[in-house]
């Protein structure tokens, strides 16, 4: 596989866990918001096992290993210029 499409999949998927993780934060915001502010039903929402907070963790977990994914990439480029240029 070419160098720069490797490195170009995973700055899609770095983008992908920014935009997740800002959907979260918002989500997370709301859900905030509503336990100051209860609906006037008085039905709470239920907290699932896997919480806003658990899915957002995980995916920054996802973005730190992501980047060090594509740091080393960057490095296996430049060794393969190296080569090359031999």
């Amino acid at each position: 596989m070419d160098p720069r499409k490797r490195t170009h999949l995973v700055h899609e998927l770095m983008q992908e866990a920014h935009l997740m993780m800002g959907t979260l934060e918002k989500a997370m915001e709301g859900e905030r918001s509503e336990e100051r502010h209860p609906a006037r039903h008085g039905t709470p929402h239920p907290r699932g096992l896997y919480s806003l907070e658990d899915e957002h963790k995980a995916w920054g977990k996802i973005l730190r290993a992501l980047t060090e994914m594509q740091t080393d990439l960057e490095q296996i480029e430049q060794a393969e210029h190296q080569r090359i240029e031999r």
